[in-house]
């Protein structure tokens, strides 16, 4: 890992954990007021949050744009247009909602409003799912060779260190087989990730049984840090497992995700132009 990961990965973390609460704070204070008419969606403070939250959700369409049209790319790298389009999607719907005073108004409105909150919606499951197969939510992608380099690597400081008894190897070798085999369906690869996490603590169990045995046996007394140094090793080597075995479920669930995001996108903005017309022709 480089220096420049090591440094700012956990700034970011921080960064993105503090605008997350600070949304959460805001928008709860907004929940607990919206009875109190602070607000009013046809002037004011409230209107003027509509406009702009409205304008910045039309700014989200630049991102994908930015993939297509090498103009964009030009002025911004794809990353940034990337980080633009998260910042715009957080705060958008918050002003949106502040603009409604968290209140559910004429069909029109309220259809507008409730596209709104799917798209808001949709982007956090999606912007959850990015982060499983990317290094992190601003990193560069995964690849299937990294995560089975990590597997293969820990797997032979596991058995170098262990795994002597062959019955112990065929266990290793069974989880490695689910983890790595070619991908063959959603179900299927989700059944082998739930695999892989239910018999993570059993092979922790074997091999320092197996541990405790050899030593016994060689009349070796060693110390109860023997048992954290394999409890260490075979935790990052189920890991690497799970990580690979996921992997393939996350890439397959983000580009049904695509699928479902795009319309509703659109969806909302239909219903947005469509509510600024009615609004102001009566």
């Amino acid at each position: 890992m480089s220096l420049q990961r090591l440094i700012f990965t956990p700034l970011q973390g921080i960064r993105d954990n503090f605008f997350t609460l600070s949304m959460a704070i805001l928008l709860y204070y907004g929940w607990l007021q919206r009875d109190d008419n602070y607000l009013t969606a046809e002037s004011g403070a409230g209107y003027i949050l509509g406009i702009v939250g409205g304008s910045v959700m039309i700014v989200l369409l630049l991102y994908p744009l930015s993939k297509r049209v090498a103009l964009l790319t030009r002025l911004l790298p794809s990353r940034y247009w990337f980080g633009i389009h998260m910042f715009f999607g957080s705060i958008g719907p918050v002003m949106v909602l502040f603009h409604s005073n968290f209140h559910l108004g004429s069909i029109n409105s309220s259809v507008a409003l409730i596209c709104m909150l799917l798209v808001a919606a949709s982007g956090l499951i999606g912007r959850y799912i990015y982060t499983h197969i990317h290094h992190g939510l601003y990193g560069s992608r995964i690849t299937l060779k990294e995560l089975k380099q990590e597997t293969e690597n820990n797997h032979t400081e596991l058995v170098d260190l262990y795994a002597k008894d062959e019955k112990l190897n065929n266990f290793l070798t069974k989880m490695e087989q689910k983890a790595l085999q070619p991908y063959t369906g959603l179900m299927t690869s989700l059944l082998h990730v739930i695999y892989l996490g239910i018999n993570a603590p059993r092979l922790k169990r074997k091999i320092i049984r197996f541990m405790k045995k050899s030593y016994a046996e060689n009349s070796d007394n060693k110390t109860m840090a023997d048992s954290k140094i394999v409890a260490r090793s075979v935790n990052r080597y189920t890991l690497a497992l799970r990580k690979t075995a996921a992997f393939r479920v996350y890439e397959r669930i983000f580009s049904l995700w695509h699928i479902l995001h795009l319309p509703l996108f659109f969806m909302m903005i239909i219903t947005a132009v469509i509510h600024i017309f009615a609004v102001h022709l009566y």
